[in-house]
């Protein structure tokens, strides 16, 4: 019984890259060159990695059919498309990240852009409904009898400036806007009367108030406001 024969090594200097591709099944054939033999193992490395994405991977970077594409070819053109899509899978993922984040920067600062607003109206509304009940007070009176409305007077410039903010930015209800422009009328009168009002004065605002429902509109509005930036 004679021995099966050595099989044949190859010289290291005629390889190319297609022989190599054809040895991955031949390790038997590999030469003694190590140089060699871990180029074979590094590819057969690839090999086994792309065994199951290699030839879909082929055929989606084929151009047409035309060609009839080799088995080394595909795992070539595989490995090259394999390495291109990883960074550039990597980089989809981070800028749609980027622009999930930026999305929910610009959101969340516009809620807390509205919070802000909606704060704004509520407090002119709550300082609205104070002024008209304090208005309805008796208060000191100055020298010559008349009531001492300065307490008042001030705190209705203020609001008038508040008034002329909160139109500018815009309403969040029309119904508070509409309210607004009715205190904005009454609080005028107040901002411009002098500090000691007759008494005749000061009963003429109060009636002007009650005739329109102003404190009870500020006090409904407030409550609104208050429920919806809950």
């Amino acid at each position: 019984m004679t021995s099966a024969p050595e099989p044949q090594r190859l010289d290291p200097t005629t390889l190319d890259e297609a022989r190599l591709f054809d040895l991955l099944e031949q390790p038997e054939a590999w030469p003694e060159d190590p140089k060699i033999q871990a180029e074979l193992a590094d590819l057969l490395t690839l090999h086994l990695a792309l065994s199951h994405h290699g030839p879909d991977l082929a055929l989606d970077l084929a151009p047409a059919p035309r060609a009839r594409w080799t088995t080394s070819w595909s795992l070539a053109a595989a490995a090259v498309l394999l390495i291109a899509l990883v960074p550039a899978a990597f980089t989809v993922q981070r800028l749609q990240s980027l622009r999930i984040q930026a999305q929910d920067t610009v959101r969340l600062e516009a809620l807390a852009q509205k919070r802000t607003q909606d704060r704004a109206w509520i407090a002119f509304f709550q300082q609205s409904t104070t002024l008209l009940q304090d208005f309805e007070q008796n208060p000191a009176l100055c020298n010559k009898g008349e009531e001492d409305r300065r307490q008042e007077r001030d705190m209705a410039m203020a609001l008038l400036e508040a008034s002329h903010q909160l139109a500018a930015q815009g309403a969040p209800l029309k119904e508070a806007e509409i309210i607004r422009a009715s205190l904005h009328t009454w609080l005028s009168e107040v901002a411009f009367e002098d500090s000691c009002l007759s008494p005749e004065r000061a009963k003429e605002l109060r009636q002007w108030a009650a005739a329109n429902h102003l404190e009870s509109q500020a006090e409904r509005m407030e409550r609104r406001l208050r429920g919806a930036s809950a």
